[in-house]
């Protein structure tokens, strides 16, 4: 994430090691790092000039907020005198509550109170920007949107090694919580409020979304479209006229972004499309891609992408202390391609949250009772197994299945398939995909309409039946861009509005039932697809982790239970599962000062 950064009390940290704990943020020439004063606090950023951010001084009331991010339903001096109305001389959650109900965008309110020498910290109601702090920084407090830079700011940080546990067994950490033992997640639907007299620090949740009731069942499929096009249309339109310069679309050839080219294509909006041509990428993905553009007369780019170098590795490890694995980190070489093709002052969309909000998500087997949820999310989400896990940490799979049901039994559904929907949007998304997104607003301000929270809440309403098989997706693409859905989707190899994919999905529903027919069936219809992506580690990658594993001293793993279970046969492992494990080993290193992979600076991880 970009660094920017808060920290408040009387024994706050001297302005050398600010810069210096920020100083890894810059991860390219444009970066320039800038400390706001106040009383008993700074304001700290490294960010590049494009990065939407401004600061608003209300001298009357001595009070200053800083605006991160941007809201696309509010022209500048409305949003200013809403600012002055909810957020200046007091605030009242109550009241703040509602009016960020009301509003659309990725964005945080930093208020800088000097008469009460208080600050408070006010996200989007999704928390979209993710934001830390810390746990352990007595007379000081810290809040920012970089772990490692909280990191950095802790006296002696520890690793979780629950959470490392969790990272491996399910691919991130659960709500809440990071690698790190003393860097925390700001909750969604929580402000921070920061005594800058005492450096104390209290969350308050005033908020917390509730998906149990299907209001919008009594509508057809083709109403329930109507209405989702047309608050999906609005919204990519807010995000296009706010755009200071190009609007580039990343796109694939699956459905979610597809949804994002329809919208433009139906507010008339001018944009430019890229798609990623790096060497594990989907060959199908690619060419239908491609076949969309040309469907709509789209500006389109395949953008041909190198292997990242260990340079690139390092960069995305500090951008997100290893919540975006390495699996994904040519995404570095590809966002400053993109760049380099439409300019500085580009925005990029994706489809992101697609997956979540129009397909049906509920679980494909009967559940009875919560430790069935908690074996199904265990099963579905599992990338290294219970075994490996409790070699490589130590943590047997009873604390993780704890850790689970923790979070489950704090959800406000009363049933397990909505319970199960909250876990995936609340754990899957926020712990892990906002943060994979925020990684991309290192190079360029990134959005998706799908996270407008009025597309949102309506999706969420819309009865799963209307949503299984795609139906619910199809009949909103039809509404969107009707050639869109004659196009097929890489991901089955049919168009959406043929009947062959209706039954392709019919099909797969019933195989998530077998799952382990499912693993043997699935590698085989990927591979005629042509949407097989997976392949065997780089030597490189092989090489990295034996050298890390040998040096580290770190107790978060067991080093030689990890030795054991990765080095004795690594390419019975996923490449994502080899990246997962080399992520969090390179935190390790960080962390533990012995950082093997510079060693690799100048070389490809292919």
């Amino acid at each position: 994430m970009p660094g920017v950064t808060v920290v408040a009390g009387p024994e706050r940290p001297r302005s050398s090691t600010l810069e210096s704990a920020h100083r890894p943020c810059h991860y390219d020439d444009r970066y320039a790092y800038r400390t706001y004063d106040g009383a008993s606090s700074a304001l700290v950023t490294a960010r590049y000039p494009a990065y939407p951010f401004e600061r608003i001084e209300f001298e009357s009331a001595e009070t200053t907020v800083t605006v991160e991010g941007v809201v696309y339903n509010r022209d500048t001096d409305t949003l200013r005198t809403e600012i002055e109305r909810h957020l200046v001389g007091g605030i009242d959650v109550e009241d703040v509550s509602e009016w960020l109900a009301e509003l659309d965008g990725e964005f945080v309110f930093y208020v800088r109170d000097d008469a009460r020498n208080e600050l408070t910290i006010v996200p989007d109601l999704l928390g979209q920007l993710p934001l830390f702090y810390a746990t352990e920084t007595p007379g000081y407090a810290v809040v920012g949107r970089n772990k490692f830079v909280l990191s950095r700011l802790v006296d002696s940080p520890a690793l979780d090694r629950l959470s490392v546990a969790q990272y491996l067994r399910i691919g991130y950490t659960l709500t809440g919580r990071t690698l790190f033992e003393d860097v925390r997640r700001v909750p969604d639907g929580t402000i921070v409020r920061i005594d800058a007299d005492t450096g104390t620090l209290e969350l308050e949740r005033h908020h917390q979304f509730d998906f149990s009731t299907e209001s919008n069942e009594e509508r057809s499929v083709e109403s329930n479209a109507r209405t989702l096009a047309k608050r999906f249309t609005a919204a990519a339109r807010r995000r296009a006229a706010s755009c200071p310069g190009t609007n580039a679309l990343l796109l694939s050839g699956g459905l979610d972004s597809r949804g994002v080219m329809g919208a433009f294509e139906r507010a008339n909006v001018e944009y430019v499309a890229a798609t990623r041509d790096f060497e594990h990428d989907s060959r199908a993905d690619i060419e239908v891609a491609e076949e969309l553009a040309a469907a709509v007369d789209a500006d389109w780019k395949r953008i041909d992408t190198p292997a990242p170098t260990g340079a690139d590795l390092l960069d995305h490890l500090d951008m997100t202390a290893g919540t975006d694995p390495f699996n994904i980190a040519h995404i570095q070489p590809f966002l400053r391609r993109v760049r380099s093709h439409a300019g500085e002052s580009v925005w990029m969309y994706t489809g992101d949250g697609g997956d979540k909000l129009l397909p049906d998500l509920s679980p494909r087997v009967e559940l009875e009772t919560r430790s069935d949820l908690v074996d199904y999310i265990l099963r579905t989400e599992s990338q290294y197994d219970a075994a490996d896990v409790e070699a490589m940490t130590g943590v047997p799979d009873a604390e993780i299945r704890s850790a689970v049901r923790s979070q489950l039994e704090g959800y406000p559904e009363s049933t397990l398939t909505k319970q199960y929907l909250h876990f995936e949007l609340f754990e899957r998304g926020f712990s892990w995909l906002f943060e994979a997104t925020d990684t991309n607003r290192n190079h360029s301000w990134t959005t998706s309409p799908y996270y407008a929270l009025d597309v949102l809440e309506y999706a969420m309403n819309c009865p799963d039946e209307q949503k299984r098989r795609y139906r619910l997706f199809t009949a909103f693409l039809e509404e969107l861009s009707p050639e869109l859905t004659r196009i097929r989707n890489a991901n089955v190899g049919a168009a959406p509005a043929s009947r062959s994919h209706t039954v392709r999905y019919s099909v797969h529903d019933v195989l998530l039932r077998y799952p382990r027919v499912l693993d043997r069936v699935l590698p085989l219809v990927k591979r005629m697809l042509g949407t097989k992506t997976d392949s065997d580690p780089s030597p490189a990658m092989i090489s990295c982790i034996r050298e890390q594993l040998e040096q580290n001293s770190s107790t978060a793993i067991d080093l030689e239970g990890t030795k054991a279970t990765l080095l004795e046969n690594p390419t019975s492992y996923s490449r994502y599962n080899l990246c997962l494990a080399f992520t969090l080993l390179s935190v390790l290193d960080q962390w533990s000062g012995t950082d093997v992979l510079e060693d690799y600076r100048n070389v490809e991880f292919g």
